[in-house]
């Protein structure tokens, strides 16, 4: 297989036969004849090498390697961190999504965005008659206006408890080396069913 190169060692294309090599020397063009199949190759001092293709769109070819700027290092990490505080901003999302527990009926409340309307609802009236309220485990309880001041105190404690998780998280994965193998999955409010 012959593979033919441009001046600088960029690869033009591939033979079975061999080009005319006159016509190559007119158009500062070479060509290299190898047993070896390569897929991306360039030639570096008269030796073919496998270019392979760029790690990442951040990579550049130095002529023998890929080379990662450390500038782009930088930004490949600071968008590897925002990645990755997303995924901790929905986990604490979606933790305070999935039940308190309120302690004076032994029960778990849905804290889904319906059921908080709900209760921000029912936080507006004056006063409101005591009513079933249907809970995670499909019981049900008397639901006055103490136990809504618990449950809202409840859904509030376990707010900030897994906010302030979240932020010491961020500040640990803004130090970690690798931030997408950052492990983001301790110190956070008990959920029902865990």
């Amino acid at each position: 297989m012959f593979y033919i190169f441009d001046l600088k060692g960029n690869f033009i294309a591939s033979c079975d036969f061999e080009p005319n090599l006159e016509d190559l020397s007119e158009r500062q063009e070479s060509a290299v004849e190898s047993q070896e199949k390569f897929i991306n190759p360039v030639l570096h001092e008269g030796n073919i090498l496998e270019k392979g293709i760029a790690p990442s769109t951040y990579h550049h070819w130095s002529g023998t390697e890929w080379i990662l700027p450390t500038e782009k290092q930088a930004e490949i990490k600071a968008d590897q961190q925002a990645q990755m505080w997303e995924q901790i901003k929905q986990k604490r999302y979606d933790n305070g999504r999935n039940g308190v527990y309120v302690k004076s009926v032994d029960k778990w409340f849905h804290t889904d965005d319906i059921s908080r309307q709900q209760y921000t609802f029912l936080r507006t009236l004056d006063n409101f008659p005591t009513t079933q309220w249907k809970v995670m485990d499909n019981s049900f309880v008397a639901l006055d206006k103490t136990l809504l001041d618990e449950l809202s105190l409840a859904i509030f404690a376990h707010e900030q408890a897994d906010f302030t998780n979240a932020e010491m998280h961020r500040v640990a994965m803004l130090q970690a080396e690798n931030p997408l193998d950052y492990d983001y999955s301790t110190g956070w409010s008990e959920i029902y069913g865990n």
